[in-house]
């Protein structure tokens, strides 16, 4: 009777271990799902979602910007403008038209006339699909005025269907000294006039204060007559 007895008990103390031993099993496997399923990334709609509302955003200020330059650029004459785009779309020809010969040297001559590296602008050129004529206008525009309207922005408006006419002119920039700029800039792309950092001027009432005024104005003519004198020995024209 006691060796039944003990039988037993023996039985059923394997048996509570056993039990015990697959419980703590499953409490492990039910933590491992856990901590799987708290290790998932966040949910990547959200992302999205966060990324659609920052592009909207950026396509309604564009909006915004175009439709403020079109209603000012309107003001001007339709011929005024016609003419300046007339001449403009010339020069950007004649700087295509040079970048087929060497695209390496116009982005270094623009690259040094704008502050920026040729690699940048090659880069900034490539991701907007712009020419580099337009480029080249672009960033003449946005070093003259006092808007704070980017290159890439004009150049989004150009794809648009605006011209540069009106777009200069919605600036508040004059149309003719825009013309006389983008035809400097042209030279320097084409190697004709040296690339000095410094953008032709032009004025207007959205033209950045202080451009050809007081003593860069003096500094501007004192360079030009050293440069007169320098281009006539080296070959290569300076800017006027």
């Amino acid at each position: 009777m006691k060796r039944v007895l003990g039988f037993v008990m023996a039985a059923a103390l394997v048996a509570s271990v056993a039990h015990a031993q697959s419980g703590s099993a499953t409490t492990q496997a039910s933590g491992g799902a856990v901590s799987t399923t708290q290790a998932n990334p966040p949910d990547a709609s959200a992302n999205a979602s966060g990324k659609t509302d920052a592009s909207a955003e950026v396509q309604t200020d564009i909006q915004h910007l175009r439709g403020e330059i079109e209603k000012k650029g309107s003001k001007v004459s339709t011929e005024a403008r016609t003419k300046a785009e007339a001449k403009l779309s010339a020069t950007v020809e004649r700087v295509n038209e040079e970048a087929t010969k060497s695209e390496d040297q116009v982005a270094n001559r623009l690259g040094a006339e704008f502050g920026l590296t040729a690699e940048a602008l090659t880069t900034e050129k490539s991701d907007l699909g712009a020419s580099w004529g337009e480029l080249m206008i672009a960033h003449t525009l946005t070093a003259s005025t006092k808007s704070k309207v980017t290159a890439e922005q004009l150049v989004q408006m150009k794809q648009g269907g605006m011209g540069w006419g009106l777009m200069a002119a919605g600036l508040g920039l004059r149309l003719g000294e825009v013309v006389s700029a983008v035809n400097t800039e042209g030279r320097v792309a084409s190697g004709e006039v040296r690339a000095d950092g410094k953008v032709a001027v032009v004025h207007g009432e959205g033209a950045k204060a202080g451009l050809g005024v007081g003593v860069g104005a003096g500094a501007a003519a004192s360079k030009t007559n050293v440069g007169a004198n320098v281009g006539v020995e080296t070959g290569v024209k300076l800017k006027p």
